[in-house]
């Protein structure tokens, strides 16, 4: 779960007409930042010198903050909140208070100006104390900077190699890392499938046995069931060895169909897996999962329907049992074009939803994002199909991702966190579309 910390210092000067009142907009403030789904580190006391911006200071270090919401009491002096992130150097919030005479707003724009000129990243906001919108704009913002520290630290599973013929899906390791921060563990198909060999059947089928009660059809063979099971019990105990964030298999065609129900069950689990031996579509269902807190879609670009302003994604079938419409309508059936494994087969429900597209290589990477909403549909293709009505024409949608050369890859959460994508892809330097 995704829950950053926050740290929250007020600047004053002691000259200025409005700080009689700041302490208690100070507090107003931290009652309503404690109702978000923050951990609120609250400075001692309003910074308004040298020694106050020092004891916050001693408290965010400690803390170890991921992002500083700075609220201008009234005008104070720029180089306060530089020490401030001379000592703790993570995003800044600033926050400009209303108020003509309290000269708070020029304050804030003239920090802006110079945390500019040093490069520092920040996020302006503007509003009351009493207004809804600026903590709403403080939570988005802090779960991108918490975000970005946590793929600093991301361990990622790459089972075999980029798929032949795919060479869309190849990726720069050391860019990868260098960008976005991930490192990556290799494991080879051999590895798995003997390791998958050594699982008991007894604990394989017991699990299997528990598997098919869930759903609502199974159409899949015994052997098949005990084996996807198998794989899931040999994934899972790498992931926990090695600290793993998520796994992208080397799958098509010699191995399609024996990991989808693994991936399924992981997803639930809050590790995802990506098809294909993606690692930068991985990249992107860990964000979206960090995000959205739910699990996601792994699916291709399959059909566009101009009539509803609306298109088609799905693949193979390794969506989590919660992405459901209905638990009835789950049904574990043999992957197609080879009829073999277990895949999970169902329509998506319907929702608002992000969908992401991440590739690229050094000084290409970009991602594209695009809000929609999921509106029910038939199972019109053997996988997870998501029927995504968009906000703009299909082939306008069609042409952006041409001209600007995204993948096939398209990772689907539910909720609406394009603004959060926007700043994550500004504080680690990634370009990006967003529709």
């Amino acid at each position: 779960m995704l829950k950053p910390k926050v740290g929250f210092v007020m600047l004053c000067h002691p000259c200025e007409e409005g700080r009689e009142e700041a302490p208690s907009l100070f507090q107003k403030a931290i009652l309503e930042l404690k109702k978000l789904d923050l951990d609120v580190v609250v400075a001692e006391q309003i910074v308004e010198d040298e020694k106050s911006a020092h004891r916050a200071v001693e408290r965010f270090k400690r803390e170890d903050v991921d992002v500083i919401c700075l609220v201008e009491g009234t005008w104070s002096s720029d180089y306060l909140a530089l020490d401030i992130l001379e000592e703790v150097n993570v995003p800044l919030i600033t926050w400009g208070l209303p108020g003509i005479r309290k000269g708070s707003l020029c304050g804030v724009q003239q920090l802006d100006c110079v945390l500019t000129e040093l490069k520092k990243p920040y996020k302006f906001i503007y509003g009351d104390v009493e207004e809804r919108e600026p903590y709403e704009k403080i939570e988005r913002y802090a779960k991108a900077a918490s975000l970005k520290r946590i793929l600093r630290k991301a361990r990622l599973g790459l089972i075999g190699y980029r798929i032949k013929g795919m060479t869309e899906v190849t990726f720069d390791e050391l860019e990868l890392k260098s960008l976005l921060g991930p490192r990556i563990v290799h494991f080879g198909l051999g590895e798995l499938k003997d390791e998958m060999g050594k699982v008991r059947y007894e604990e394989a089928k017991r699990i299997w046995e528990e598997i098919k009660r869930k759903v609502g059809k199974v159409n899949a063979e015994e052997k098949e069931g005990i084996n996807s099971i198998r794989a899931y019990l040999v994934l899972r105990k790498w992931i926990e060895k090695e600290g793993l964030s998520g796994l992208a298999v080397e799958c098509y065609p010699d191995f399609m169909g024996q990991v989808c129900l693994a991936y399924s069950l992981l997803g639930e689990e809050g590790i995802p897996g990506s098809c294909e031996g993606d690692v930068n579509s991985l990249v992107a269902m860990i964000i979206l999962q960090s995000l959205t807190e739910t699990p996601v879609h792994n699916t291709d670009l399959l059909v566009v329907y101009p009539e509803d302003n609306c298109v088609v994604f799905s693949h193979c079938g390794s969506g989590a049992f919660s992405l459901a419409e209905e638990k009835g309508k789950i049904n574990l059936s043999p992957v197609r074009l080879v009829n073999k494994g277990v895949c999970v087969l169902f329509p998506a429900k319907p929702g608002k939803v992000t969908l992401v597209n991440l590739v690229g290589r050094k000084d290409t990477y970009r991602m594209c994002i695009v809000e929609g909403e999921a509106v029910r549909t038939e199972m019109i293709f053997a996988g997870n199909p998501t029927r995504v009505k968009l906000s703009i024409p299909v082939n306008e949608f069609l042409e952006i991702i041409a001209e600007n050369g995204f993948g096939h890859h398209w990772m689907i959460g539910y909720g609406n966190v394009k603004e959060e994508l926007e700043d994550f892809c500004k504080l680690v330097g990634l370009r990006y579309i967003s529709i």
